[in-house]
């Protein structure tokens, strides 16, 4: 019901001209966009965004807005400057292989470019983040029921995909906070206890990384492993951001790459961390900010807003159209 009232009402902001309205008035300043995979399923509990839908919203954002690189747009708060309006950035988070074989080739199709933000030890052993492991392991269970001291002393049944979702979100809450080695041999054991080992080629590869570099496209660090780097311990954090720095590097000669936090996870001692090893840029999770412009942002506070899963009038309805500033008054007088 709630995605039925979604696509009449976007339908509606679009057919009435308020969308085009929006974008006439737009100030100056960029949009950041990102996504995941661009695929219809939902592997791993991560749900992508079919071909169908991201070839349509690129072709939207090509008619209406200009699409810039990452580079550029962070050139231009280094330096205090103003970006041009209707301005767009396209990232693309954790470095799954269908940003390559299908996303690559509709963005090229189009004349844009975008920045991959890798997992570097993804694309070193293509195994699947370790959220998508643990999703995956839940999702493809072959066992009717689960018995882990991270689900409490007695067997879980795991009846149909509800029971084995909700089983795996206690899961992954318990792991996030836990350092890699011991959260992914957790992992592993939890993926043979429930008779479902994760696929290892929907990753990149660093070919895949260094031929995305020759046509154009920026690589960026993830972390290595996917880190939810406000919930680890600081030194772990630490870890993770050196060695996919270092891994950049050594596989893709990149001393200064741009980096983004998993899942927005950051605090400041983070985002000043990031800028004291050499990091060029990252962002901040911020519902209140869609445009970025000096002085509101600088290279490291960039704000992101995520690509919607569904067809273009989904995106031109929330780029251009009043939820977001219907959105911010709810907030205003939320109490």
């Amino acid at each position: 019901m709630k995605a039925l009232v979604r696509d009449v009402v976007s339908r509606a902001v679009v057919a009435s001209g308020i969308s085009m309205l929006g974008r006439s008035a737009r100030a100056r300043g960029s949009l950041i966009l990102y996504g995941h995979r661009i695929s219809a399923d939902d592997e791993g509990y991560l749900q992508g965004l079919s071909p169908e839908w991201f070839t349509a919203q690129i072709a939207y954002l090509t008619r209406h807005y200009e699409i810039i690189s990452l580079a550029d747009l962070v050139t231009w708060l280094e330096q205090g400057r103003q970006p041009p309006a209707k301005t767009v950035v396209l990232t693309l988070d954790d470095g799954f292989r269908d940003n390559i074989d299908v996303g690559l080739p509709i963005l090229e199709r189009f004349g844009v470019q975008a920045t991959i933000f890798v997992v570097t030890q993804s694309l070193s052993d293509g195994r699947l983040p370790w959220s998508q492991r643990l999703g995956y392991a839940f999702q493809h269970a072959t066992t009717d029921s689960l018995q882990h001291v991270l689900l409490g002393p007695e067997p879980v049944p795991l009846p149909d995909g509800s029971t084995r979702h909700r089983a795996y979100v206690r899961v992954k809450q318990a792991l996030a906070s836990m350092a890699r080695p011991l959260r992914d041999r957790i992992i592993d054991d939890l993926a043979g206890q429930l008779g479902a080992s994760p696929p290892t080629n929907r990753m990149m590869t660093w070919e895949d990384a260094r031929m995305a570099i020759r046509n154009g496209h920026l690589i960026g660090a993830h972390t290595f492993s996917h880190a939810l780097l406000a919930r680890v311990a600081e030194t772990e954090a630490r870890v993770e951001m050196e060695r996919s720095k270092d891994d950049l590097r050594e596989h893709l000669g990149l001393d200064n790459p741009h980096f983004c936090f998993p899942a927005g996870s950051t605090t400041p001692t983070l985002r000043e961390l990031a800028r004291s090893m050499g990091f060029r840029s990252t962002f901040l999770p911020n519902r209140h900010r869609r445009l970025n412009r000096p002085p509101d942002v600088d290279a490291f506070s960039m704000a992101r807003i995520g690509l919607p899963n569904g067809p273009a009038h989904h995106l031109e309805a929330e780029l251009d159209g009043p939820f977001h500033a219907l959105r911010r008054l709810t907030r205003r007088y939320d109490p």
